[in-house]
């Protein structure tokens, strides 16, 4: 008991108070856990029923990691067996060697990969008598264009499959690159294509690393070492030695087209080739492309070089497996290209790249 009546009030208020506040927090952490609970298991059956329906889809016939699918409905039984195909590939942003991982289903597979599977596919099939390679791309990387196209160019070489490029919204510089590697090119007329060229990224960063008294010390083997490093002022000698590499890589562009495009010598190429962007009915008139259309017209164009009427369109889809949705499944921002270009792969690389397009992602 309490001599002061004033004592016990504050001790009832307090007990009173610390059992609200323990009573609260109680409530509050079996909320968190319940919604975190409903939270989970939504989540869980989400991935249940995405992977389901991903390995319930009705494949016509499946390959290595792939499935071949048909586009259009006029299929039988019949022409399954019979009727000649065309082979549906497409190639959209960046072209490049790497596979992108940030996204909620976590597995994008890279263009040069893409293509390459595909095409080792249509060798194998043979009711494939024609491969569409559909492009809506600004081009990318250096290498990862030169592969594609030498991916192409070596599939008509050793299976006579012809190949028709149809271009979509944008098909520049590295994307047109690949594309000189068909026998045909079809362009939508409001087709962005050409920035024949090559570019070279380079940040310095010296001055500001001087202005907060930053000091840069290399410890190197050679002068030249570190060329165009971001932490020293730029040397004239090192720019002019990369635009050598530079130039080189367009000679390889040049030579690329050349090889791809017949009805063009390589000195109309080279002067072509001043980086500019072309809409596709200039493009027909500078020889860059073949003709103007949709993709009906593609189709058509294709099927009169294989020498086939009425053909059925495929693709062949990558099968994605519950356990690539569960081990990659990625809850980061998705970065746009160029950030991504910069942040993963370094700035100092060699792109065929109208990079305009890049900084609309």
């Amino acid at each position: 008991m309490y001599d002061n009546p004033r004592e016990g009030n504050r001790h009832s208020r307090r007990f009173f108070n610390s059992s609200a506040v323990s009573a609260i927090v109680k409530i509050v952490a079996v909320g968190i856990f319940t919604v975190s609970l409903i939270i989970s298991s939504v989540f869980i059956i989400f991935l249940i029923i995405g992977a389901a329906a991903v390995s319930g889809k009705g494949a016509d016939r499946e390959y290595a990691g792939y499935q071949k699918y048909y586009l259009d409905e006029k299929r039988t039984s019949l022409k399954s067996e019979f009727a000649p195909e065309i082979a549906v590939i497409h190639i959209n942003g960046l072209i490049t060697e790497y596979d992108q991982r940030d996204t909620f289903l976590g597995y994008i597979e890279n263009p040069v990969d893409g293509v390459r599977n595909r095409l080792d596919i249509a060798r194998t099939d043979e009711s494939i008598e024609g491969i569409l390679l559909v492009v809506d791309s600004p081009g990318g990387g250096v290498t990862a264009s030169d592969v594609l196209y030498n991916h192409l160019m070596r599939f008509r070489e050793e299976t006579g499959i012809p190949v028709v490029t149809l271009m979509k919204q944008v098909a520049a510089s590295g994307a047109y690159y690949v594309a000189a590697a068909s026998d045909a090119i079809v362009a939508y007329p409001t087709t962005i294509t050409g920035s024949i060229g090559v570019i070279m990224y380079s940040f310095n960063l010296s001055g500001l690393m001087e202005k907060y008294g930053v000091e840069y010390v290399p410890i190197k083997t050679a002068d030249r070492k570190d060329s165009l490093s971001p932490f020293k002022p730029v040397e004239q000698a090192e720019v002019e030695w990369m635009q050598t590499i530079v130039d080189r890589m367009l000679d390889r562009f040049i030579d690329a087209i050349d090889a791809g495009r017949e009805n063009l010598s390589r000195e109309e190429v080279a002067q072509l080739a001043d980086g500019r962007i072309y809409i596709a009915t200039d493009a027909v008139q500078l020889g860059l492309i073949d003709r103007v259309g949709y993709f009906d017209d593609a189709v058509k164009v294709l099927a009169e070089m294989a020498g086939i009427e009425d053909p059925l369109l495929v693709e062949f889809e990558r099968e994605v497996r519950f356990r690539d949705i569960v081990g990659r499944v990625s809850f980061h921002l998705p970065r746009s290209m160029l950030e991504e270009r910069i942040m993963r792969r370094g700035s100092l690389e060699l792109y065929y790249l109208w990079d305009a397009v890049l900084l609309q992602q």
